[in-house]
């Protein structure tokens, strides 16, 4: 606008509104342009952000079938290593859980008691405002005989109650203890304490209000768990659950009923074939996007043909032809451990087969499935590494690409904007001549019409 003012062809009779709008709108298309082609790589970037992610499953994938190396120590693939733990008793419950050094193997015993927290309630009961030691703040001493430490002193507030002990005890985390006040009859309350540690080492001794509240009464005496192997091994657990015993086996006695009890750890063939499994469901994913993205159906008959974000892509074309290769290029087929590349390039994964080889020869089937875990995780490190992942690489690119493009498309708004105004300006200048013209005209016809004529 030219000054805030548009003539609108009031004098030329021309729609200049119009006509404006029609240039800009061909001045304007090298910037709808650059905003197509903005749009067109930010799908780009999308659609390698979804392969990315399809990659980076690849290798989650591969890693519970390869070994791996903690302080310098490797251990094979957890998939390798997967045990049960199967207990013969609901007495114990038996809970499989990783460890490098799981073997299989079973051992028998009888539970002689169970780990129990220490806990104790005052001999006498206490009205709810009763004073328990009246007078000035006073000191309740907690002594720990298994630890063999000094007493802790605990102060408590000036006439304190039942409640204010309690809030005292609870208020100091390091004690490991959990006081709560019970209504043993209306109007009436005790004091419980209880231990949070298990086992002996939780036992405790309260003294300083024998006087209002009377001696403690002891409700459950803390005690390490304890099982007998036979003959008299006796093995005790403060926390009350046996880790240690048997490798890769959780063991915790819940009841004691008199019984022998067998804990058994066997090796979990299925972990194998899951994790094998999953790696063939992983891959076949990641190859379905990247031909999805990559797809290119030209149009027949007047319709349009319909085109991945990435279609004629080299680096999505190269990352296929990689995996194909990876599963099919070794010189040992993993066909024999049930893995095998169909014509129409995805993997199918025979279970039967795999069940058939890692009986016959587990080392075969673990070293061949782990050969293919090993290649196609190759290739997905070198596609899809955080910083140097050719997918990577090509994200950061794109996106530099889009910020150039919609730098260029914020210049080509003050470019256009500019021009608005000249044509705007141009035109307002063209009515305010031809609006001069026309009054001159209309003059020069008056006067014309005014001379006097002669017959």
């Amino acid at each position: 606008m030219a000054g805030g003012l548009s003539i609108g062809g009031l004098s030329s009779g021309l729609d200049t509104t119009t006509i404006i709008s029609q240039l800009m709108a061909v001045e304007s298309q090298s910037q709808t342009a650059l905003k197509n082609r903005a749009t067109a790589v930010e799908k780009q970037i999308t659609a390698l952000q979804s392969i990315n992610t399809r990659f980076s499953s690849i290798t989650a994938a591969a890693a519970k079938l390869l070994p791996s190396t903690s302080l310098g120590v490797t251990s094979p693939g957890a998939a390798w290593t997967a045990t049960t733990a199967t207990s013969s008793s609901t007495a114990v419950t038996a809970t499989a859980r990783a460890s490098a050094d799981a073997r299989p193997g079973s051992v028998s015993f009888s539970v002689n008691q169970l780990a129990t927290n220490h806990s104790v309630v005052t001999g006498a009961p206490a009205a709810a405002d009763q004073t328990v030691v009246a007078g000035p703040p006073f000191e309740v001493s907690i002594e720990f005989p298994a630890a063999g430490t000094d007493a802790v002193r605990l102060l408590v507030g000036g006439n304190g109650t039942v409640s204010d002990v309690a809030a005292a005890i609870n208020g100091d985390a390091s004690l490991g203890m959990r006081a709560t006040v019970l209504q043993v009859s209306p109007g009436e309350f005790r004091l419980q304490v209880s231990s949070s540690t298990p086992g002996a080492a939780g036992e405790f001794q309260i003294t300083g209000m024998e006087e209002a509240l009377g001696e403690e009464v002891l409700l459950v005496q803390g005690r390490d768990a304890e099982i007998d192997l036979g003959g008299g091994f006796l093995l005790t657990s403060a926390t009350g659950s046996f880790d240690d015993l048997l490798p890769g086996a959780s063991i915790r006695p819940t009841a004691v009923n008199g019984e022998v009890v067998t804990v058994t750890v066997a090796k979990d063939t299925s972990a194998g074939s899951a994790a094998a499994k999953a790696l063939v469901e992983t891959v076949n994913t990641a190859l379905a996007e990247l031909r999805s993205q990559s797809s290119s159906t030209p149009g027949s008959g007047g319709t349009k043909g319909v085109s991945g974000a990435l279609a004629g892509d080299a680096v999505v074309r190269s990352t296929i032809q990689d995996l194909l290769s990876a599963v099919s290029g070794s010189s040992d087929s993993v066909a024999p451990a049930g893995v095998q590349l169909t014509r129409d390039g995805t993997l199918v994964f025979d279970q039967a087969a795999f069940d058939d080889l890692m009986a016959k020869d587990p080392a075969r089937a673990e070293a061949l499935v782990s050969g293919l875990a090993e290649r196609v995780r190759a290739v997905a490190d070198r596609a899809s590494d955080p910083v140097s992942g050719t997918f990577t690489t090509a994200i950061t690119g794109r996106r530099s690409t889009v910020t150039d493009l919609n730098d260029q498309v914020e210049r080509w708004d003050t470019r256009l904007e500019l021009r608005r105004t000249t044509l705007e300006r141009q035109f307002a200048s063209l009515e305010t001549v031809l609006s001069g013209l026309k009054s001159q005209s209309s003059y020069l016809s008056s006067q014309i019409a005014g001379l006097p004529t002669y017959g």
